[in-house]
């Protein structure tokens, strides 16, 4: 193939990446007038947080709920005009099935002195904990990053071994997608605080609803969103100091004053190594990963808005278990009696595991807590998503190794909760800052 030459279209900056963090950052630099361009491996936005649709009804790839009191994140939705109403909340809360029973967990702020789950001396040291979290801002509780694991932290707080095994284990292993809880304390801290804040909500139109708002809130600022288009290098001036643009697959030539990276640590360590190794090398890269099946249901599995957390204490093999059932349609759809009723189950995986025999295990889970519901009559499996780096894991002292937005090459930024915490909240956030460096760099 020949050199296809120098590019003849010069954009002001190309987002590598059309997750939430390079969305974010290009709603923020074409509201501000930049010419942008994002460049999306996939042939939709959003990631993860990516939605299909069955029968008329969303179905997340991989299951997240939103906090309501993400900071950034919640500005975002405000800029993109996302009704509130749009934002449907988990107000059943979180239901837990354990060996002991099944006890809820309301999602008001007295939800955990009457959860029956934990003892009263574990109920109390909870209320103690949220409100030592709600009553510091909550960016201020990821820094700086502690040396100790969630485990040593509730150890060390007095909680009992039943409320770590029944209670923080099976919501926090979902939430960070990691059963060990090895998350540093701060991060812990921080999505407590979220919890503490205010519910948990899921976009009527599934979590895909937020990227594809994003991306047409971009295109009506005059910017562009291309799908299908993978970045294989970022093309340098000849002193090696600035970049001039990007590579496609394709053989494209695309050229930009400025190029972000918000795109996972894998990929972003194969297009950073050449031109930043010692940025590449603080890459987080350990992987929290988790697979999710997606299940219609011609009648419901269950009633209310919750989520269902299975609190049974591992046993052998936990590598087939099932840690999450969520039947999402309750949330986004409430009032529908008619179906599909949309079932979501995921499978945390980190450490261990994957999506073989997850369909037939989820079935098997169904039938032994609802042995009443027809599961093979009433259940069509419509797919099942692996995500081998569905985010990486803040072991203690890893978010303090991170890479930080800028890089050794001038022009060349870094977003993505890579660069700041595993979270939708630290990939929005770090859009909205690698726009601010962006824009102050622009003469």
């Amino acid at each position: 193939m020949s050199d296809p030459g120098p590019p003849t279209d010069v954009r002001d900056c190309i987002i590598v990446g059309g997750g939430l963090a390079g969305l974010a950052c290009a709603r923020r630099l074409s509201s501000a007038g930049h010419s942008v361009l994002v460049l999306e491996a996939e042939e939709a936005p959003g990631g993860r947080a990516r939605t299909v649709w069955h029968r008329g009804r969303p179905v997340d790839l991989g299951f997240q709920v939103l906090f309501r009191s993400y900071p950034q994140t919640r500005e975002l939705l405000r800029e993109i005009g996302l009704p509130r109403r749009d934002l449907r909340p988990v107000d059943g809360g979180a239901v837990f099935i354990g060996d002991d029973g099944t006890h809820r967990l309301a999602a008001s702020k007295l939800g955990a002195l009457r959860f029956g789950g934990l003892g009263p001396r574990d109920r109390a040291l909870l209320v103690k904990l949220a409100a030592s979290v709600v009553a510091r801002p909550s960016e201020a509780l990821l820094d700086p990053p502690a040396p100790r694991t969630t485990h040593e932290l509730l150890r060390d707080l007095g909680f009992s071994a039943d409320a770590v095994e029944g209670f923080f284990r099976p919501l926090f292993g979902v939430i960070t997608l990691d059963r060990s809880l090895s998350a540093d304390e701060g991060y812990f801290r921080f999505l407590m605080s979220m919890l503490a804040r205010g519910p948990s909500v899921i976009p009527s139109d599934g979590l895909g609803m937020v990227a594809e708002w994003t991306s047409a809130a971009i295109r009506q600022t005059g910017g562009e969103v291309e799908f299908g288009a993978r970045v294989t290098a970022v093309e340098m001036a000849g002193d090696g100091r600035r970049a001039t643009g990007v590579r496609t697959q394709d053989g494209r030539v695309l050229g930009a004053r400025h190029v972000v990276l918000a795109v996972e640590a894998p990929v972003a360590r194969e297009l950073l190594e050449p031109l930043d190794a010692e940025a590449a090398g603080r890459l987080p890269g350990e992987a929290a990963s988790s697979v999710s099946a997606a299940f219609a249901l011609r009648r419901p599995l269950y009633r209310g808005r919750s989520i269902v957390l299975n609190a049974s204490p591992a046993e052998g093999d936990d590598r087939a278990r099932i840690d999450l059932l969520c039947q999402t349609t309750n949330i986004t759809r409430p009032g529908s009696p008619d179906g599909p009723h949309i079932l979501l189950a995921t499978r945390v995986t980190t450490g261990g595991g994957s999506a073989e025999g997850l369909v037939e295990a989820v079935g098997d889970l169904v039938r032994r807590w609802a042995p009443r519901f027809d599961w093979a009559g009433l259940a069509e499996p419509l797919g099942v998503h692996a995500h081998p780096f569905a985010q990486f894991r803040p072991l203690p002292g890893v978010r303090a190794r991170l890479p930080g937005p800028r890089t050794a090459v001038d022009n060349l930024v870094l977003a993505g909760d890579l660069t700041h915490h595993p979270s939708i909240e630290g990939a929005v956030s770090s859009g909205v800052r690698a726009a601010e460096i962006v824009d102050a760099l622009s003469p």
